[in-house]
């Protein structure tokens, strides 16, 4: 399996404004459980496509089911939402918690049947953090976020296509070195010496029709200059070579 970071170092574009691959490159602060690299490129490979993904892989790389994974378990689980309506319900919902937590605060906050579920996630971080995690705050939200990591699926061909297509105008946004932006350079040039090879050409056809003879002309048995033979090809090869146009009047 390919892997793409060597693409997004340094490069605080990969990690913003990239569309429906953006859960591909933000390094969120929400996510508990760190990846090693394996894992890293294998995450790589996930991107949200409601309409060819199963409804456990739509809320899976959702950002809503990232930040409140316990209920987005509990969601998928025990209910028969659809993923729309699954991460409607997590964008708005507070922190969830584990059983174990609620039975542990429960059993040792003596405040707890009197705050709102706001407050009980906030009281349950403070108290995981303050005590070793004892209340098993932590603990369930990173089993939870592990849940979700294994429901989500590879791309498809054409949303891997679309992906890599993603990374290549990035990576040209980003470096104006890739092959793409120098051939871009190179065929702006060519049309820009073509261009100006075709007007050159023109000038010269109306030169001539006022009588005039220009360097490089060959002369008809009249007298007159004599159009050369594909004269803007002729005059397209000087460009390329670095030389000026020629076709200053001699009289």
């Amino acid at each position: 399996m390919k892997s793409f970071k060597h693409l997004f170092s340094n490069n605080s574009k990969a990690t913003a404004g990239t569309g429906p691959f953006g859960h591909l490159f933000s390094a969120s602060t929400d996510a508990p459980v760190p990846l090693d690299q394996t894992k890293q490129q294998e995450k790589v490979i996930i991107v949200a496509k409601p309409s060819q993904h199963s409804r456990e892989h739509n809320v899976a790389v959702s950002d809503e089911a990232k930040a409140n994974p316990i209920l987005a378990m509990r969601l998928l689980n025990d209910t028969d939402l659809s993923s729309k309506k699954i991460v409607a319900q997590l964008a708005d919902a507070p922190m969830a918690l584990s059983k174990f937590t609620q039975n542990f605060m429960e059993a040792n906050d003596p405040t707890w049947e009197f705050q709102d579920e706001e407050d009980q996630a906030s009281t349950a971080l403070t108290f995981s953090t303050q005590r070793g995690d004892t209340n098993g705050y932590m603990a369930g939200r990173n089993r939870a976020a592990k849940s979700l990591e294994k429901l989500k699926e590879p791309l498809t061909d054409d949303e891997h296509q679309e992906f890599m297509e993603t990374m290549r105008r990035m990576a040209n946004e980003d470096n104006p070195n890739t092959p793409d932006n120098v051939e871009a350079r190179r065929r702006a040039d060519e049309e820009y010496k073509q261009e100006v090879a075709n007007a050159a050409a023109r000038r010269n056809q109306r030169m001539r029709a006022t009588g005039a003879v220009l360097t490089g002309d060959s002369r008809l048995v009249s007298g007159r200059a004599a159009t050369p033979v594909n004269e803007a090809s002729l005059i397209k090869s000087q460009l390329d070579a670095g030389l000026g146009v020629a076709g200053t009047p001699i009289r």
